[in-house]
């Protein structure tokens, strides 16, 4: 498909279209409003929306899903439609959904990895958990846990980014702002900005 949308022109699937698409898939919500989940309530507007899927569930998406509507981040800037007959190994990871009228993106979906069915943080293999601890369930869908969605958003912060980790952090468990503390420690030889103020909760 030629003239693809830019990547910021979405106009996102709802979560029961987003249950519809991804039948048959373990997927995880991620993204903005996984932490509106976890909240109880939107604090800021939700232009997109993301989910995480285990790396060897991805030939299965095409099952619920045209393949003419998705399309794989093959190279930073790129996308190249998805191949059927490939199986996409690291580091892609990023496939992206057109929505139903196909002029916008819909959903965006998240490649990850598993070791002995922990999963693996994309940015420092030594950063593992179970692959149940990673996410909670509400609204009977399994979201990402907090903490470990401001692990994602911890590489170049953008505004909303910050606006996250300024709404979510009070609202940890004292358990869950450690790791996300210890998290960070290990990614950054340069001290993250997010640091100091965890640090001082």
């Amino acid at each position: 498909m030629e003239n693809l949308p830019p990547y910021e022109q979405w106009q996102p699937y709802t979560l029961a279209e987003v249950a519809q698409y991804c039948v048959g898939v373990d997927w995880i919500l991620a993204g903005g409003h996984a932490l509106h989940l976890f909240l109880g309530k939107a604090y800021r507007q939700n232009t997109d929306i993301d989910v995480l899927v285990v790396r060897n569930e991805q030939q299965q998406l095409t099952q619920t899903i045209a393949k003419q509507k998705l399309f794989v981040a093959t190279i930073p800037g790129k996308l190249t439609p998805y191949d059927t007959q490939k199986y996409y190994e690291q580091p892609i990871q990023d496939i992206w959904c057109l929505n139903a009228d196909n002029n916008a993106w819909g959903l965006q979906i998240m490649l990850f990895d598993l070791v002995a069915d922990h999963w693996v943080y994309k940015r420092n293999p030594a950063i593992q958990l179970p692959l149940h601890q990673i996410y909670f369930e509400k609204e009977e869908i399994k979201v990402l846990k907090p903490e470990i969605q401001l692990l994602y958003k911890s590489k170049a912060t953008r505004p909303k980014d910050q606006v996250d980790f300024e709404t979510i952090v009070p609202h940890l468990e004292a358990k869950a702002r450690q790791w996300l503390l210890q998290a960070l420690t290990k990614c950054y030889p340069v001290q993250h900005p997010w640091l100091l103020d965890l640090q001082t909760l």
